[in-house]
């Protein structure tokens, strides 16, 4: 079979399978089946880095081999990328373009040919055009939205190739609304690549459970009602809010019994969301004095333990005297003493004077 010689672009989502040395990239191959037709059949691309064969296939016949020259490839190092909210996003867009032939490359310009640039948001079935550059050539631009910046500029500027360059996007402080499917295509003469993109946005929750540090119960009395903030936190799927009883009998830990529910979702003006969490305990027995309630947190912007507030359960009568008890109790019987010296050294002094007011009235 004779070798042919395709013209290719390669949009790649990850420049690692490029770099990391033989790879296998599915695709299809379109020829021409006469009269006007093209025939669309599956094939491998199969990379490599440097001089030599390709690698070795044992399901492929080496002589279906085609020699495939990549004249565009659209790359990216950020497939997925989660931005903080508010923080600033970069979505990295990397691009090289190699003229097919020695004779194709007589053909142009000294340097590398101008080129298009659009970046696109697509989120909940609705897209719009976000961005749209053409370094090196004229043009009324739309003007781009939400802020966007596009670093869109050849990096090099060899005279016959091969080029690289570069098409990064830039998003300031970014918001809820802006999270979705970012598409970027490069545009050469008959030729365009397309990457993908995909942004998540998170913010983590805080967590305070309240009252806090202690709550008091007599045995076989329930504690009063616990509640825990989740505030400031993006987006609201994947939260999740666990009861839990720790110490106690044994030092044990269980999930805590009672009445629990959820507030309404409260929107905040940065887009953030906060909610209160809501227990009512059982009644406590003697052997819980002691016992911590926790209300803990899991979210995708946590790791996987996740995030928890604690409060402590003390049981009436069954604590001993502290330090702190011991203290004030010191200074109490202090201050009291001190006191009584005073009030005695009053009452001294006020029978003192009676005594020579009289005797001065008997002279």
């Amino acid at each position: 079979m004779k070798p042919l010689f395709l013209l290719l672009a390669v949009a790649l989502g990850l420049l690692s399978a490029v770099s990391a040395g033989p790879a296998v990239i599915e695709c299809w191959l379109v020829e021409d089946a006469g009269r006007g037709r093209l025939a669309k059949r599956p094939a491998a691309l199969l990379l490599r880095q440097g001089p030599g064969g390709p690698p070795p296939r044992p399901d492929l016949d080496p002589e279906l081999y085609l020699k495939v020259h990549a004249v565009l490839t659209v790359v990216t190092h950020t497939p997925i990328t989660r931005i903080r909210l508010g923080q600033d996003a970069l979505l990295d867009l990397s691009f090289a373009y190699m003229p097919p032939t020695p004779e194709a490359t007589a053909s142009l310009a000294p340097g590398p040919p101008s080129f298009g640039l659009e970046w696109r948001h697509q989120h909940l079935g609705k897209g719009h055009l976000l961005l749209a550059a053409t370094p090196g050539l004229g043009g009324q631009m739309p003007a781009a939205r939400d802020g966007a910046v596009a670093f869109a500029a050849w990096d090099d500027n060899e005279p016959w190739g091969p080029w690289t360059g570069n098409g990064t996007l830039w998003l300031p402080a970014v918001r809820p609304f802006q999270e979705g499917s970012y598409l970027a295509t490069i545009h050469l003469s008959y030729l365009q690549g397309q990457v993908t993109v995909e942004l998540a946005v998170q913010k983590p929750p805080k967590v305070s459970l309240t009252p806090a540090p202690l709550v008091w119960a007599a045995p076989g009395e329930a504690p009063p009602e616990l509640l825990c903030h989740v505030s400031h936190f993006y987006p609201s799927e994947g939260l999740e809010v666990e009861w839990e009883l720790r110490g106690g009998p044994e030092g044990s830990f269980q999930k805590a019994e009672g009445k629990r529910w959820l507030s309404g979702l409260s929107h905040h003006s940065d887009g953030s969301i906060s909610l209160s969490a809501h227990l009512q305990p059982p009644p406590v027995t003697a052997a819980q004095h002691g016992a911590r309630y926790a209300c803990r947190i899991y979210h995708p912007s946590l790791p996987a333990f996740g995030r928890s507030a604690e409060v402590s359960l003390e049981v009436s009568g069954l604590s001993g005297p502290s330090l702190e008890d011991g203290i004030g109790l010191f200074l109490s019987a202090f201050l009291l003493l001190g006191l009584l010296k005073t009030l005695g050294w009053i009452a001294a002094s006020c029978l003192s004077t009676s005594k020579e007011s009289k005797e001065k009235k008997t002279q």
